[in-house]
C-alpha cells in the first residue's frame, strides 16, 4: 500500500468511527481527519535526540530542552502532512524514479567513513539497512516516507522557491555596508529591528566574513592526553612524552604530519597529519593564539597543556588582516539574501496552510 493510500485509508477509518471508539494507533496530531502517528513521531525523536546526545550530551539531558526538541519535531511533522496535503489537492506528482534519486541520494551518505575515506558497496549497503532497521522502517516504509517528503519538498519549490527573486545590488550593497560596519566595530550585538531567524543568519554570514579577512594562522597539532583525574605522574609521562616527539621532530628524525596521523590521539585531525585549518585572532583559545601567532611559519611551540592533554603547535600559514571587499562576497551575500527571504516566504506560507486547516495535537508527556 503507497503512502497516499495509507493515509486515506487512515483517514476514513478515523472518519468512520464513532467518537467514543478507539483509534487503532495512537496519533500525536491529527491535521484535517489524517492522523500523525505516534509511531512515525516516535522514530523521528529518537534520530534527534540520538544527535543531540552525541553532539551536545548536557543540553539532550535538560528536560526543558528535551521537551522543545519533542515540541519541534511534532511541528515539522504536522508542517509535512499539511504541505503533503496541499500537493495532493494541487495534483503533484511524485514518480518512482523521484523516489529513487531519493534513495540513491541517502546512501551515498553511508559511502564515505567519519574520514572521508571511501566504504565498500557491500558494506555500505548493509550500514544502510542497519539504519532502517534502527528507526523500525522496512525498505517499503522508507520508500513511503521518502515521497511524502519529496512531494512536500515540491510543493514549497512550486509554491515559494520559484517566487522568490535575487535581491537587486543595491539591496546587496547595503546589507554588506550593514555587515561591514559591525565585523569592524567588533560589535558582539547585531542591529536592531530584526527577527530570531533574520539575527542569527545575520551573525552566522559575519562570522564567515570575519574569519576569512581576519589575521589568522593555518596550524597543525599534535596531541597527547591525559585524564584530569590523572594523577600528576600521569600527566608527567604526557608531559615527557610530548617533549621527546617534540624533540625528534626538531631534530629532524620524525616528520609531523606523518607523527600527527601515527600518534595524536584526536582521530579527525590525526587522519589530515594534524592540519586543523585557521585560527582566527581573538577567537582561538588564549594560550593556542598566543603560541600561534607569536611562532613563524614552520617552528613549533613547546607543549601547551590544557584540560585534555597536551598539545604542540606547528604553524603553516599566516594571513594578514584585509578589509571585506564587496566584489569578493557579493555573490554569496545576494544567495544567502535569497535564502533568507525563502525563510520568511517558506513560514508564512506554512503557517497559512495551518491556518485554514483543522489541527488537533496531543503530544504525550515525557
Amino acid at each position: 500500500m503507497n503512502s497516499s493510500n495509507r493515509l486515506l485509508f487512515a483517514a476514513l477509518l478515523w472518519a468512520a468511527a464513532p467518537a467514543s471508539a478507539k483509534v487503532m494507533e495512537d496519533t500525536v496530531a491529527v491535521v484535517n481527519g489524517s492522523p500523525v502517528l505516534l509511531s512515525d513521531f516516535q522514530k523521528e525523536i529518537d534520530e534527534v535526540m540520538d544527535y543531540w546526545r552525541r553532539a551536545m550530551p548536557a543540553a539532550a539531558a535538560d528536560p526543558a530542552h528535551a521537551r522543545k526538541l519533542r515540541e519541534t519535531t511534532l511541528e515539522q511533522l504536522v508542517d509535512r502532512e499539511v504541505l503533503y496535503q496541499e500537493g495532493s489537492k494541487l495534483k503533484i506528482k511524485v514518480r518512482e524514479r523521484d523516489v529513487d534519486n531519493g534513495v540513491a541520494e541517502v546512501k551515498s551518505r553511508f559511502a564515505k567513513d567519519d574520514e572521508g575515506n571511501a566504504v565498500p558497496e557491500a558494506e555500505a549497503e548493509a550500514m544502510f539497512a542497519r539504519k532502517l532497521k534502527a528507526m523500525g522502517l522496512s525498505y517499503d516504509q522508507f520508500r513511503d516516507r521518502l515521497s511524502k517528503q519529496i512531494m512536500a519538498r515540491k510543493v514549497v519549490e512550486e509554491a515559494v522557491r520559484a517566487k522568490v527573486a535575487p535581491p537587486a545590488e543595491k539591496d546587496v550593497r547595503a546589507y554588506f555596508d550593514r555587515l561591514k560596519e559591525f565585523i569592524v566595530s567588533g560589535a558582539s550585538e547585531p542591529p536592531k529591528g530584526m527577527e530570531e531567524e533574520e539575527t542569527q543568519a545575520f551573525l552566522e554570514i559575519a562570522g564567515q566574513i570575519r574569519a576569512m579577512t581576519s589575521e589568522r594562522v593555518r596550524v597543525s597539532r599534535i596531541l597527547l592526553r591525559f585524564s584530569p583525574a590523572n594523577s600528576s605522574r600521569e600527566k608527567k609521562r604526557a608531559l615527557a612524552a610530548a617533549e621527546e616527539t617534540r624533540r625528534r621532530l626538531l631534530e629532524g628524525k620524525a616528520d609531523f604530519a606523518q607523527t600527527a596521523r601515527e600518534a595524536s590521539e584526536e582521530a579527525e585531525y590525526a587522519a589530515r597529519g594534524g592540519d586543523i585549518g585557521f585560527l582566527i585572532r581573538g577567537v582561538a583559545p588564549p594560550d593556542f593564539e598566543k603560541a600561534a601567532f607569536s611562532l613563524p611559519v614552520g617552528e613549533m611551540s613547546a607543549p601547551i597543556e590544557t584540560e585534555v592533554g597536551y598539545f604542540l603547535l606547528r604553524v603553516q600559514e599566516k594571513r594578514a588582516a584585509e578589509p571585506p571587499d564587496f566584489e569578493k562576497f557579493k555573490d554569496e551575500l545576494s544567495k544567502a539574501m535569497m535564502n533568507i527571504t525563502y525563510q520568511k516566504e517558506l513560514e508564512s506560507y506554512v503557517k497559512s496552510l495551518k491556518a485554514s486547516a483543522v489541527i488537533e495535537r496531543n503530544l504525550p508527556p515525557l
